[in-house]
């Protein structure tokens, strides 16, 4: 059975820097941007071969999860891209009004094979305890409903994300980490594409 959901969660500034050094060594640069836009509430952005996290209204484990996650985009974008990556994304950019069962598939598949990643990075960091394990799965499936969400409805914000955790279990089935070797993302000159995590 896993573990009882704590109201919230959070972890010691330690980790979170731990994963940025690890990130770094992989080829990404992070920055931590403190003069967010009044009213332009993100927790990280990416482009190229730069992560931007805004801490300042955010949580430690929520810097985490959203550096874990964007790396695994960053490693999306420096495999080769299939049809199916390009469809996810494409749907993301573009889609309005209700998807298809088959359009949320494509979407999930890109989102969770992201996930994993992220995942697999933190396995390299050290050992991930079972509190940090479940509730990594629990936001991300957070955030995946409340990306088809946007897509479906174009609302997002951090009072409309705060809906879909507060209603997220930690689920049963943990994201796992993706076998694949990490990637050093300082091989490739350009990586083509960026995401934005509201």
């Amino acid at each position: 059975m896993p573990p009882r959901v704590p109201d919230s969660f959070e972890i010691a500034r330690a980790e979170l820097d731990a994963l940025i050094a690890t990130v770094k060594t992989f080829g990404a640069r992070v920055e931590e941007v403190w003069d967010e836009p009044e009213g332009a509430r993100f927790i990280g952005t990416f482009e190229g071969h730069v992560i931007r996290l805004f801490p300042k209204n955010d949580s430690h484990f929520a810097l985490y999860f959203t550096l874990a996650h964007l790396y695994g985009h960053m490693v999306q974008l420096a495999r080769p891209k299939t049809p199916e990556m390009e469809r996810a994304t494409h749907l993301v950019a573009t889609a309005r009004g209700p998807l298809s069962a088959r359009d949320v598939q494509a979407i999930y598949d890109h989102e969770v094979e992201a996930a994993q990643i992220g995942r697999a990075l933190m396995n390299h960091v050290g050992p991930v305890s079972g509190a940090l394990d479940g509730q990594y799965s629990r936001m991300f499936f957070a955030d995946f409903h409340y990306l088809v969400n946007f897509v479906e409805t174009k609302e997002l914000g951090p009072a409309t994300f705060e809906r879909f955790l507060r209603r997220e279990p930690v689920p049963w089935r943990l994201i796992e980490a993706d076998p694949r070797p990490l990637v050093d993302l300082a091989k490739f000159e350009r990586l083509e594409g960026g995401a934005v995590v509201v």
